[in-house]
């Protein structure tokens, strides 16, 4: 299956990312990033987020390569504590997944935030 993830990170941004880049080349394969935005915080006010979408292939299902994202954030310093509109240390979230050309499932971000629909378009 194909997946494309949306990151984002606006603590210790540069350093959250890559480290999030190096441990998705371990849990994908073919793995394709779009160029990083920097865009202002939504829903509170915050330092700008570094955000991308990367694309990859796993044999995982939906919910078994959430739970390896989720860990993914946790070892980046994510406090889980905080309000949902808040700074972090590392957002990842499932945007899509494809069967071939069979959409199983498409996430509203994609059309609410353009953070996530504008790195989408470059690599789709």
């Amino acid at each position: 299956m194909k997946y494309f993830l949306s990151l984002g990170s606006n603590v210790n941004a540069k350093e959250n990312i890559d480290f999030a880049l190096s441990e998705l080349n371990l849990v994908l394969s073919s793995v394709i990033s779009s160029t990083i935005h920097q865009t202002p915080s939504v829903g509170f006010e915050g330092d700008d987020f570094l955000n991308l979408v990367v694309s990859g292939d796993s044999e995982c299902e939906f919910d078994e390569l959430n739970k390896k994202l989720k860990d993914i954030e946790d070892r980046s310093g994510r406090d889980r504590n905080k309000p949902k509109f808040s700074s972090r240390s590392l957002d990842i979230d499932i945007v899509l997944q494809l069967d071939g050309d069979q959409i199983l499932f498409e996430s509203d971000e994609i059309s609410k935030y353009t953070f996530v629909s504008l790195p989408l378009k470059e690599i789709i």
